[in-house]
């Protein structure tokens, strides 16, 4: 499979010019043991039998080098929101592998560089998690996830809890996400943009822009979703999303797919953000039927975006736990 380069978004208010840098990436197929090789400005291949077939998923580790990592400190798989990708995740994961822990981030499917599929649910999501997992020898991680990335972090947690030792949930709860027939109205008028061929990604951004506007009103979640246009070889320039697997199953992700399970009983973290639409509808005790041990924190002045809006927070509140994770040492 084939995909073009990720660039990471270090905030969702930064300008633009700011959000492109390049970041190395590695790729990794899960149920496939060699490495995907990547081409610059490639195209998506789309996977045959979606249902049973393979997705390539691509991703980021940290620290870069493997000798700075700490053996004696779990690993940490943190997991991108809806329309995002694991450069959104960048600046935070190189904090919390400042001091050797190893952090991978990685590209959902119908995300980012990796590979587009029809089937698009938390199930299978999960059980790309657990692909990526084998494939990387990861043993006992803990694993975060925001929005999205949260919702399959949690169905691991609790189909499969011998997969991790902790679990951190970045504003989202275990049931139906408020918000998310906006998200569908923004997919919408996303699919909606057409670019001329010939035009630059620059020009192809404001075009975009001016056609999502009425529709996105937030000039910072505007420039969150431009983030997503990309262009590929031969020079056309469209979204990397598939967007027609988000709006042929929204429902799935709106929704949870656990309804029922045995309560998931080790170390467990929500934080949420004070302004976020998912603390302000927060209610705990769905939270406490599934996990029942979750400490809850709740960033003051944050949004949605918890980990964009306030990182030095964030990264403070989770080193914190994992050193009580890790028996004392952070």
């Amino acid at each position: 499979m084939v995909a073009t380069p990720q660039t990471p978004v270090h905030s969702l208010l930064m300008p633009s010019s700011q959000l492109f840098r390049s970041l190395g990436k590695q790729h990794h197929a899960y149920k496939i043991l060699s490495k995907t090789k990547m081409c610059l400005k490639a195209e998506f291949s789309v996977s045959q039998g979606d249902v049973s077939g393979d997705v390539a998923l691509s991703y980021a580790t940290y620290p870069d080098q493997e000798h700075n990592v700490d053996p004696k400190k779990k690993p940490l798989i943190f997991l991108h929101g809806l329309f995002g990708a694991k450069g959104n995740l960048h600046s935070v994961s190189k904090y919390l592998a400042d001091d050797g822990r190893k952090v991978i981030t990685y590209d959902a499917r119908n995300h980012g560089d990796s590979q587009h599929s029809a089937e698009m649910n938390f199930r299978c999501m999960t059980d790309d998690l657990i692909g990526l997992m084998q494939d990387l020898k990861l043993t006992d991680p803990v694993v975060m996830g925001h929005s999205m990335g949260g919702k399959t972090a949690m169905t691991l947690a609790l189909e499969k809890p011998d997969k991790l030792s902790a679990l951190i949930v970045l504003d989202v709860s275990p049931g139906k996400s408020p918000g998310v027939e906006e998200l569908r109205k923004f997919a919408e008028t996303m699919r909606q943009v057409k670019i001329p061929l010939g035009t630059s990604l620059p020009q192809a951004r404001q075009l975009a822009d001016a056609h999502l506007s009425p529709v996105v009103t937030n000039e910072g979640i505007r420039r969150f979703l431009l983030t997503n246009l990309r262009q590929f070889e031969g020079g056309e320039i469209r979204w990397r999303n598939n967007l027609d697997a988000f709006l042929e199953n929204y429902s799935e992700i709106e929704n949870f797919p656990v309804l029922v399970a045995k309560p998931f009983l080790k170390p467990t973290l929500f934080i949420f953000g004070e302004n976020s639409a998912h603390y302000r509808e927060l209610d705990e005790s769905k939270i406490r039927v599934f996990f029942p041990e979750a400490e809850i924190s709740v960033l003051k002045d944050a949004g949605h975006f918890v980990h964009a809006e306030k990182p030095l927070e964030l990264v403070k509140i989770v080193k914190q736990f994992l050193q009580a994770v890790n028996g004392g040492s952070s």
